[in-house]
């Protein structure tokens, strides 16, 4: 029997959305036991890990209604960014032999980070309130050189107007005299765009409709979705709806406390209102 059911996700349900559709793609179920899965931390990815290893993820850099600022303390001990290689996870950021691991990556293993924003042409960035994407800066081009395939989670809120092109032209850690947290560059990033569209065809095998955007009272940055399918894989659906608004941003609690004027970011943040002023 064919129905229809309407539903809305706002951001962190949409993010565990994600993660549950992408924890339970074949690809991606081989590669935990065959091969490589490097997961690049942010709040979805950080869901993504919580359902394949049972552990968050260290959230550094944010965007929350103060701008674009990062941790309070960096939690070195708690990973950032996590290998999973034949089924055992590995601190990348502890780790000096990831030139030696990197060169092995290729057909089969797959890296998954999340996006500050895409196109609709597909092109993806990654904000930077530091040199060079920070600790990341080492990994992103041995990743697209030798092989490995890139899935980039992004709800469909990090959606922007415009094109990334645009955004590059316009942006860089010395072009703001004045920003809300960091004055930031971007980098942009390539691979395969996985919304919650991706998401709901991977967990029902059918694409949702999207009707609206926005809300109030906790649901802004929300999308109103309809979808058509079978009842029964509907019913399925809409119990993992139910299971992901019920759960919390995921990420290590520690890390979600933010920069403060005075913290060791402070040195290398530039324009940052918080620093020069009483803003």
């Amino acid at each position: 029997m064919i129905d229809q059911i309407q539903f809305t996700l706002t951001v962190n349900t949409g993010k565990w959305i994600i993660a549950k559709a992408l924890s339970e793609k074949k690809e991606i179920k081989e590669a935990i036991s065959e091969g490589r899965v490097l997961l690049f931390g942010g709040t979805t990815v950080s869901a993504i890990s919580e359902l394949l290893t049972g552990k968050p993820l260290r959230i550094s850099g944010r965007i929350s209604k103060r701008g674009t600022v990062t941790a309070y303390k960096k939690i070195v001990e708690k990973p950032h960014t996590l290998m999973i290689h034949k089924g055992h996870c590995n601190n990348i950021e502890q780790n000096s032999n990831i030139d030696n691991i990197l060169k092995e990556f290729g057909h089969g293993d797959y890296i998954i980070t999340g996006a500050n924003g895409f196109d609709k042409d597909g092109n993806a960035l990654l904000m930077s309130g530091g040199y060079g994407l920070g600790t990341r800066r080492n990994l992103l081009a041995p990743i697209y050189t030798e092989g490995g395939k890139i899935i980039i989670t992004a709800g469909l809120e990090k959606l922007i107007p415009g094109s990334i092109r645009d955004v590059i032209n316009n942006t860089g850690h010395n072009l703001s005299s004045w920003s809300m947290g960091s004055s930031v560059g971007v980098v942009p990033i390539i691979g395969e765009i996985f919304t919650e569209i991706e998401a709901v065809h991977t967990l029902t095998g059918n694409n949702p409709i999207a009707i609206g955007r926005g809300g109030i009272n906790g649901a802004e940055g929300s999308t109103t979705f309809v979808l058509k399918g079978e009842k029964n894989k509907l019913d399925y659906f809409k119990k993992i709806i139910k299971w992901a608004a019920n759960k919390d941003i995921s990420g290590v609690r520690e890390s979600f406390l933010e920069c403060t004027p005075g913290v060791k970011a402070c040195s290398r943040h530039k324009a940052c209102c918080y620093k020069m002023s009483n803003f």
